[in-house]
């Protein structure tokens, strides 16, 4: 173990990263991940997923409760927290979850299976490494040839208020010191009600977070963040092709600047440069990437022609939300709503709403047609209702899983 690692190491032992309950990442869900792809996985086996960097296991914990069909296998190399998770697995009855120490320097001890993984997620660890590339070049390696891997490491321009602070505990408390020590420093700082310019963007909340939380962002042992650029290099520079954002809607433009003629003029641009646009105009603190191997590039869309014939799946980030008002003897559906992860809620009016309506319960995949015929039924003409499919479709509502 080199010694940057293990700096990093007695850190994260002395606060274990992260604290809270299981969560759901956004782009977890395995099967919709390996849908980014063009190569479907081989039939007949199971699938397995590696949660590079798991601390505490917050992430792997609320993957494995939610996926109970995936074989999850999860890694760090930080002691004290892997004992923790593999507790709480075990008081949750996950038994489709193991745990074991492992350097993402080396990968040693790591069980990999044959043909590697499915999904390799990779959130908030890689830019702690003494080497970032090398790591995301191990990583590739152990990625199955149809596998997808969801990275996640810091955007340097939407953390700049973060740095600030940082820099500062730096010039008061050098690094030498214990790290307690900073901490303290490092609070009183935070709680300086002149230090406006520490709580611009997404970093108001300095204050109130854990001293866990506070550690890791303010007083990191070692870190390195990215622009847009350089995150994409990284990629290249192991082998790996982007498949698409986590969070598309996050760097589209008209997230930021609406829609309109400015919206058009950027919309003109390449990809990259439209994508530059947010990076400087939005707080975007990090970038979600997914990605996968140079020979397994992004799945084309489906084309209008191919929907009914498709097999399509509905969404596990999108929830269907339904407001109803109880009448006497009766039930009135109010408004249906669609939400992606955490969007803002979305009405569905008409056509859209109905086609909602008969996927909320939804739970395995389905032929386009079905819900075509569905909506024929309830009055549509054919065309309305392959429009609605196109819609949902576009809406990232319903997907298209390999078989």
């Amino acid at each position: 173990m080199d010694d940057v690692t293990r700096a990093v190491r007695a850190m994260y032992e002395e606060f274990p990263y992260p604290a809270g309950a299981p969560m759901v990442r956004v782009a977890s869900d395995v099967r919709l991940l390996l849908g980014r792809g063009r190569i479907a996985p081989p039939a007949g086996r199971p699938l397995r997923a590696l949660d590079a960097g798991c601390g505490r296991g917050v992430g792997v914990l609320g993957l494995a409760t939610l996926q109970p069909d995936v074989q999850f296998t999860a890694v760090d190399m930080n002691r004290v927290a892997i004992e923790e998770a593999r507790a709480e697995a075990a008081r949750r009855g996950l038994g489709n979850v193991q745990f074991a120490e492992v350097d993402l320097m080396t990968l040693e001890g790591l069980e990999v299976p044959e043909g590697g993984f499915d999904v390799v997620y990779s959130s908030g660890v890689l830019h702690h490494l003494s080497s970032p590339a090398r790591g995301l070049e191990l990583l590739r390696g152990v990625l199955a040839p149809h596998g997808a891997l969801v990275l996640m490491v810091y955007a340097r321009h939407g953390r700049e208020p973060l740095y600030r602070l940082v820099r500062a505990i730096d010039a008061i408390a050098p690094r030498t010191l214990p790290l307690r020590d900073r901490l303290a420093v490092g609070r009183a700082l935070a709680a300086s009600e002149g230090a406006d310019a520490l709580r611009a963007g997404p970093w108001a909340d300095a204050t109130t977070v854990n001293d866990v939380e506070f550690v890791d962002r303010y007083l990191n042992v070692n870190e390195v963040s990215y622009d847009l650029d350089e995150v994409f290099a990284l990629a290249e520079g192991a082998g790996l092709g982007v498949l698409g954002w986590c969070s598309p809607g996050d760097w589209d433009v008209t997230t930021v600047i609406g829609a309109g003629p400015l919206a058009d003029q950027v919309r003109a641009l390449p990809a990259r440069a439209q994508h530059r646009v947010v990076e400087q105009l939005a707080w975007r603190p990090r970038f979600e990437l997914v990605l996968g191997h140079a020979g397994n590039g992004p799945r084309p869309p489906l084309e209008r022609e191919d929907l009914e014939d498709a097999v399509l799946a509905v969404s596990p980030e999108v929830s269907i939300e339904v407001r109803t008002r109880n009448l006497h003897g009766a039930q009135r559906t109010e408004s249906v709503s669609l939400r992606e992860g955490a969007s803002a809620s979305t009405v569905l009016a008409g056509p859209l709403g109905m086609a909602a309506l008969l996927l909320r319960d939804q739970t395995l995949p389905f032929r386009g047609r079905a819900v075509v015929s569905e909506l024929v039924d309830l009055g549509l003409d054919r065309t309305a209702a392959v429009d609605v499919l196109e819609e949902l479709v576009a809406r990232r509502a319903l997907f298209s899983p390999h078989p």
